[in-house]
């Protein structure tokens, strides 16, 4: 018999940079397989060395969200408020491939729902890179629109990336 699964959601601390990294270049390199190794390696080295975390984590817009399977860090998700644009942003969503499956992605997306309606936002935004049919079909399926796209740049390479919402109401 399989021991039951205890998830836990909790705001990201300072020591967490290294699990944040991890979870970043594990999922990045089994769901990126369209861009090259070395722009993932370089996107990752600019913006998510210690003291690119560290910014963000000492920044008033920016919310970091530790997702944990049995106390072990499986998830981690990010989000920005853009005060002037009144636009309440999930930056990044990722979960491990190994704890995908077993509703992770979707208890931190209704996280960052519950954030956003406190803070009087009805709409949550974020991207897509278009090539990653998996997310695509599954925020499509959890009620996001998407009404734009435009180039995102990783390393070298430039994907299209698909911005969308999801009405709060």
């Amino acid at each position: 018999m399989k021991s039951p699964v205890k998830i836990n959601l909790r705001d990201w601390l300072k020591d967490d940079f290294k699990n944040v990294k991890n979870i970043l270049l594990t999922t990045w390199k089994s769901t990126y397989t369209f861009i090259p190794e070395e722009d993932i390696l370089f996107h990752y080295k600019k913006f998510y060395s210690d003291k690119e975390l560290k910014k963000l984590f000492n920044s008033k817009s920016v919310t970091g969200i530790i997702a944990e399977v049995n106390s072990i860090p499986a998830g981690w998700m990010k989000l920005y408020e853009f005060i002037e644009e009144k636009r309440f942003f999930i930056s990044s969503l990722y979960v491990i491939p190994d704890f995908q499956g077993i509703g992770l992605g979707k208890k931190l997306l209704f996280r960052a729902c519950n954030i956003a309606k406190m803070k009087n936002y009805d709409k949550v935004w974020l991207g897509v890179m278009k090539q990653n049919i998996n997310a695509l079909e599954w925020y499509t399926k959890l009620g996001f629109v998407f009404t734009q796209e435009e180039p995102f740049q990783m390393g070298s390479s430039s994907i299209m990336h698909l911005i969308g919402y999801k009405s709060l109401q």
